[in-house]
């Protein structure tokens, strides 16, 4: 009655090495063990491994691929929501950039200022290139070329500032009490 078939025996020698197994199945097959030397070998060959997960270790590679994202996103917003400048959609940054904001804090935390540093002076950039090839000032007006981007960079900035500052005011109400 507690004969069993040698793939039925290969199929459980995992589970009752692993101890999760039943009281049956694990006398089915040390029963069939005892009798059959291919499935004996085979319950000798497989090693019991150890397998002591290091939580803190797969806890800070989810951590760094969360940040990764994070940074991804914030990156890709920033080059959507600065190209849509001067454009009908221009008024979607309102939402975009404090979302990058905040985004950036969940991510860098402490580090986010390197988020409006890198959003003013891409956006300052960005915009100087394009008033510069479209020709949008004479050329005689040369403070107006320096001067117009600096007014995106800070609108730009300011809405990340916003965006970092819901971050952390999100971080401080959610984050449990420590006891």
């Amino acid at each position: 009655m507690n004969k069993i078939s040698c793939d039925i025996c290969m199929d459980l020698i995992p589970l009752v090495k692993d101890k999760v197994a039943s009281e049956d199945s694990q006398n089915a097959v040390i029963k069939h063990i005892d009798k059959c030397s291919q499935c004996r070998s085979l319950f000798n060959e497989t090693n019991t491994k150890n397998h002591n997960i290091d939580d803190k270790k797969i806890i800070s590679k989810i951590k760094k691929q969360l940040i990764l994202v994070s940074v991804i996103l914030v990156i890709l917003g920033s080059f959507i929501g600065i190209a849509i400048t001067e454009s009908e959609n221009m008024f979607y940054n309102i939402l975009i950039m404090p979302t990058i904001g905040a985004l950036s804090y969940f991510a860098l935390r402490k580090k986010s200022y390197i988020t409006l540093v890198t959003m003013f002076a891409f956006t300052y950039v960005y915009n100087l290139i394009k008033y510069i090839i479209g020709g949008i000032f004479d050329k005689s007006q040369l403070l107006s070329y320096i001067t117009a981007p600096i007014l995106w960079a800070i609108i730009y900035t300011g809405l990340c500032a916003i965006g970092i500052l819901i971050g952390f005011l999100l971080y401080i109400a959610l984050k449990k009490e420590k006891k």
